[in-house]
């Protein structure tokens, strides 16, 4: 069972020396997803050797550039490389007609199917489940309908002791059963109780991404007691009203939020290109919160249930 967050590009605007433009891909439980795709996606996928075929899901938090124009060529190379596996995108409302007509316009012919899920614009919503995680999808504030997404692990089964299959003789259905956190009884009087039989649960993951936006409560709901909190922190404080009038955040505000949503670790990104110094960011979110990550292209964090 894997839960890994890949950087594949932290930086606002246009493509840069030091970073990509947003995106990011993420391993949960099984399932590749990338969460934005910025100009040059492909290349850094390649270079952090994940697999554009195995990718299962795509998605994109708003319409501006930044976060959208690597879609259509990762769509086409995809196509190019005989994907025959359908596609999920997860996006606002424009973004399947601006796909097709990229698409259309230089005669890319898609061999498999794209499946369209458009969030709901006012409340946080699950848009997919798979076992025991779920995707949910966060509306946030920024100039245009924008979204974060937040992705969960709640296990439900626990783990049986291997040791004790043998001793009980367990049937299937038992450990079924048991695994689910039923007691039994039976037809002998033996009591088995899945306290004693089983390991303890899991704990649960949570891993929410914020996209581009402001500070709002949606978001700090979404990223209540989360495990690893990605937020924008494009400017440094002493822009906050640039930060304001463009719909962004500064290292400060992200600060703030991770605390009020209690969040366990910070990790900042969407840095504006004016910093040739990110150190300046990743102070200003420490004097708000105690743990924080500065992201940067490449960076892969590994998140683990205990």
């Amino acid at each position: 069972m894997q839960f890994e967050v890949v950087i594949i590009g932290c930086g606002a605007a246009t493509p840069t020396l030091r970073h990509r433009p947003s995106s990011q891909a993420i391993n949960w439980c099984g399932k590749w997803f990338v969460v934005d795709a910025g100009e040059g996606v492909q290349v850094g996928l390649r270079e952090n050797r994940i697999p554009i075929q195995k990718i299962h899901c795509v998605c994109i938090s708003h319409m501006h550039g930044d976060h959208v124009f690597g879609l259509p060529g990762l769509i086409g190379s995809m196509n190019l490389y005989g994907r025959k596996e359908s596609l999920t995108i997860i996006g606002p409302a424009p973004l399947k007609e601006f796909l097709w007509n990229c698409l259309r316009s230089t005669e890319t012919h898609i061999r498999f199917e794209i499946n369209f899920i458009v969030p709901e614009e006012h409340d946080a919503v699950v848009v997919m489940d798979w076992g025991e995680s779920s995707l949910k999808s966060v509306p946030v504030k920024h100039r245009i309908p924008a979204f974060g997404y937040a992705f969960e692990f709640k296990p439900t089964k626990r783990n049986l002791i291997k040791s004790k299959i043998d001793l009980h003789q367990l049937s299937r259905s038992e450990i079924l059963a048991l695994k689910s956190g039923q007691h039994m009884t039976r037809e002998d009087g033996t009591f088995l109780n899945p306290n004693e039989l089983c390991l303890p649960l899991k704990s649960s993951l949570k891993y929410v991404y914020s996209g581009d936006t402001r500070p709002c409560q949606q978001l700090e709901q979404a990223a209540d007691q989360a495990d690893l909190l990605y937020h924008e922190a494009t400017f440094t404080h002493d822009l906050a009203k640039r930060a304001k009038e463009t719909g962004h955040s500064t290292a400060r505000e992200a600060g703030q939020v991770a605390t009020r949503a209690m969040s366990k670790r910070l990790l900042i990104g969407h840095f504006s290109s004016r910093y040739k110094d990110e150190s300046k960011l990743l102070k200003e979110a420490e004097e708000f919160h105690e743990n924080v990550l500065l992201a940067h292209d490449g960076l892969r964090i590994a998140l683990k249930p205990e």
